[in-house]
């Protein structure tokens, strides 16, 4: 705020050598301002400062310029279509309301969207929208934010044809962006080890620009729905302790048995030791073979718990490869951070599938399944790797890739083989 409020002198005079754009045709502004409610304070502070500053601007915004008696959609597309440039205040509470109310109607906002420069300020830290993620956003916390926005406004349009907003149908500009974290429904009071459930009812926001049938998105999660979580009664508390109690009071009296016969040998030690260690090995070995029965029994459960884990692990792994099956066709893969957390992310997989046909084109079996098969195995760490923006092993790729930041998806195949990860039946790749 301190930037908005005290810009420096010499900025200040070399901004007002900058010239206000003319309004043309049927422009009544020279930009129309979209923000959450719960950030009107800022705005309207910061529209009274650039009014003041620049008596010649003329500002739209909602609660000064929507006409009565039209719904906030129509009054949307005719600001945007009367003004020269948009202007967006980004919050989470923008994203979740006011983006979404666009996002949602992106029909009818994208004519004059994708011929309007777009201007997004970051007002407070959250996800940018896929379709502002090729933008560059102003800062409000830069010492220069209001010269850069200054600047912004009257740069005239012609010279801001790469400020627009873009289809999501460019691959090109938003491989390797996440869509959205999405954890399950009934996250709160579950244990970690315990497989949530996730909402397949509804299309999440994030992902409606990118896939449009409900259909596929609720095949999708149902694959993941159908894993089953771990069976294993360690898992639960209640059978943990449990088994301390009985393993406890078993250890007391084994203690206690030792003692009792040690007082009951005792006058055979100055008779003979022979028959003192010979009575004394017939009254502890069955005791010494039952705890060590005991023992090894509760490693093996620990040891079967712990690769039933796993097992279930690579359940869930392969069943996330079957849903970013069908996703894969709508740019989207899915990847699970943990077993009640997913990340989504978009990612055109074209390239790298003509990868695989140029190298295997005449191989059993054939490329297109070896391809599949691979987003079946790979497909969700890969997902995950994309999300985190880390790709170990990145270093040992010499090659050039499909995607600019980071590994595409068959650089990510060859480094796994390369390493003998995740390799079996059906893979067809080693």
């Amino acid at each position: 705020m301190d930037s908005i409020e005290k810009p420096d002198k010499e900025k200040l005079q070399e901004n007002a050598s900058l010239t206000i754009p003319l309004l043309t045709g049927n422009e009544a502004f020279h930009f129309f301002v979209s923000y959450s409610s719960l950030d009107s304070s800022w705005a309207h502070k910061f529209i009274r400062k650039l009014e003041t500053d620049y008596s010649d601007l003329r500002i739209c915004y909602h609660e000064r310029d929507f006409l009565p008696g039209k719904n906030i959609i129509e009054n949307m597309v005719d600001c945007i279509q009367q003004s020269q440039k948009m202007l967006l205040i980004l919050s989470q509470d923008f994203v979740q309301s006011r983006w979404c109310l666009l996002e949602a109607n992106l029909s009818v906002f994208r004519y004059c969207m994708e011929r309007k420069p777009v201007i997004p300020i970051m007002l407070k830290p959250c996800q940018i929208p896929l379709h502002l993620n090729h933008l560059t956003y102003l800062d409000v916390n830069d010492t220069s934010f209001y010269e850069k926005i200054i600047k912004a406004i009257c740069t005239p349009n012609h010279l801001m044809k790469h400020s627009t907003l873009v289809p999501y149908q460019l691959s090109s500009i938003y491989n390797g962006k996440t869509l959205m974290i999405l954890p399950c429904i009934n996250k709160d009071n579950l244990p970690s080890w315990k497989l949530g459930t996730f909402g397949s009812s509804n299309i999440p926001d994030p992902l409606k620009m990118v896939i449009d049938d409900p259909e596929v998105y609720r095949r999708a999660i149902n694959i993941l729905n159908e894993v089953s979580s771990p069976k294993c009664c360690l898992r639960y508390l209640s059978c943990r302790i449990t088994l301390c109690i009985i393993l406890s009071i078993f250890a007391i009296f084994l203690f206690a048995f030792a003692i009792v016969t040690l007082f009951v040998v005792h006058p055979y030690l100055q008779r003979s030791v022979s028959k003192f260690v010979l009575l004394f090995l017939m009254l502890h070995f069955p005791m010494l073979l039952l705890s060590m029965s005991i023992v090894a029994l509760v490693v093996n459960m620990m040891c079967w718990a712990r690769r039933s884990r796993k097992e279930k692990l690579r359940e869930l792994n392969l069943k996330v490869g079957e849903a970013n099956l069908i996703l894969a066709n709508h740019s989207v893969l899915m990847g699970y951070e943990t077993i009640n957390k997913l990340s989504f992310v978009y990612i055109s997989l074209k390239e790298c599938e003509k990868v695989f046909l140029d190298t295997f084109p005449d191989e059993n079996p054939s490329a297109k399944e070896m391809f599949q098969s691979a987003i079946i195995r790979y497909s969700s760490s890969y997902a995950c790797c994309v999300a985190n923006k880390h790709f170990p092993l990145s270093e040992e790729v010499e090659e050039e890739g499909h995607m600019n930041d980071g590994l595409c998806f068959c650089q990510y195949v060859s480094l796994q083989l390369k390493n003998n990860r995740w390799l079996g039946d059906g893979i067809g790749l080693a």
